[in-house]
């Protein structure tokens, strides 16, 4: 009964061999089909593919970027982090500056013989009066500013947006953040696979029916994906098992992954740069700069009561009523492609996001930290399953009718 020829015994041993393979190759394609290609590649709607992450980079973006805004850093802290008179001392330079070319623009254009006739004295009491207030009208628009930070500055959408604009860099944090778990999840399907090989082996030579290796292919493309999915997520917490501590291996790289994700969100997604540019260019800039304007105004209208002689004499009552608006209009203009960008160094320093956001993460409780790498394949779990299920139900195929046919 147990007597076999040389060629069944080669035949029998590469059961579990192909196993390992196939277990090793649908897990390593099950990866590749996660993150490439980056655009739908084929016939719409069905005859092709698109990797899941570039498919649902909306929805992986929003769970990501969830995680850091609702737990590890608000907008409102953000702002709170900034000092005013830091602010202050970094702007009042490139603000008086740009206050005299915006007042030298608006001249030019509405009375430009009168500002010719201008004596450089004359002209200097008017850029003085322009910049006196300049310190106030800063801190009164932080102070507004921090009131109403929630209607200027929506950070899960301003990251969202940076992150669905770049879907190769949105690829890039889950490949760094998970590079160990991706290796693992390669490595074990070779080893469970040459597993449930050596089972199927047994099986084989007692009972070898045609469909026995296709379904069992099935099931160890199935499982092998299975049992590596849930060996990085859990347990979330270290248990003994058979006096052995088990503890995902995503959780035990906390400390690892939480410096790698802090640094590559900090330097390109949630810059000070980035910030700004949302500020003044997003969806709540208009009440940003209805802020701004209306300090603008309330500091030319303090100086419209104490005008000096030459400068009323000059303009008329009206005529420095226009310029006041026009150069309030103008700074509005100016500020953000202009001293607002003096700011970003000490605004760096102040808001120190990367190693808040590191600490923060690393001492996030376990069952929470696995949010960071979890959305990749919560959503579509059972497309990688199906991925390892199919192309092992294939090699059973293979080996029945052509192995053993």
């Amino acid at each position: 009964m147990f007597e076999l020829a040389i060629s069944d015994i080669w035949r029998y041993l590469s059961i579990p061999v192909t196993s390992a393979v196939v277990g090793w190759g649908t897990n390593v394609l099950a990866l590749k089909m996660t993150f490439y290609p980056l655009n739908f590649v084929g016939v719409r709607p069905f005859l092709g593919w698109q990797g899941i992450i570039p498919a649902k980079a909306e929805s992986m973006a929003r769970r990501t970027v969830d995680l850091m805004t609702t737990r590890l850093v608000g907008v409102q802290e953000v702002v709170d982090r900034l000092d005013a008179d830091r602010v202050v001392e970094e702007l009042s330079p490139g603000v008086e500056k740009m206050l005299s070319q915006v007042i030298d623009e608006t001249m030019q254009a509405r009375y430009p013989e009168i500002w010719k006739l201008i004596p450089e004295p004359a002209r200097q009491e008017i850029y003085a009066r322009a910049a006196a207030d300049a310190d106030e009208v800063i801190r009164e628009s932080l102070t507004d500013l921090r009131l109403e930070i929630d209607d200027v500055l929506d950070l899960e959408e301003m990251a969202v947006s940076a992150l669905l604009a770049d879907r190769a860099f949105l690829n890039q944090i889950f490949l760094e953040c998970g590079s160990e778990e991706f290796k693992f999840i390669e490595r074990s399907g070779l080893y469970f696979g040459f597993l449930f090989g050596l089972i199927l082996m047994v099986a084989w030579y007692f009972y070898d029916a045609n469909w026995l290796m296709p379904v069992a292919g099935f099931f160890i493309g199935y499982l092998t994906n299975f049992a590596a999915l849930k060996m990085i997520f859990e347990p979330a917490s270290p248990k003994k098992v058979l006096g052995l501590t088990w503890q995902g291996s995503f959780l035990k790289r906390q400390e690892e992954v939480s410096e790698a994700y802090a640094r590559l969100i900090t330097e390109n997604i949630v810059t000070t740069e980035n910030i700004m540019k949302a500020m003044f260019e997003g969806p709540g800039s208009a009440r940003l700069l209805e802020i701004i304007d209306r300090h603008v105004q309330d500091a030319a209208a303090r100086h419209d009561a104490t005008a000096g002689p030459v400068t009323t004499l000059l303009l008329g009552s009206d005529g420095l009523e226009a310029l006041k608006e026009r150069v309030a209009r103008g700074v509005v203009k100016a500020v953000p492609s202009g001293p607002l960008y003096d700011v970003e160094p000490y605004a760096n320093e102040a808001l120190d996001l990367e190693d808040t956001l590191r600490t923060r993460l690393q001492a996030l409780p376990p069952d929470q930290f696995t949010g960071l790498l979890r959305p990749i394949f919560q959503e579509d779990e059972w497309k990688l399953l199906l991925v390892g299920a199919v192309l092992g139900l294939l090699v059973g195929l293979f080996q029945t009718f052509v192995v053993f046919g």
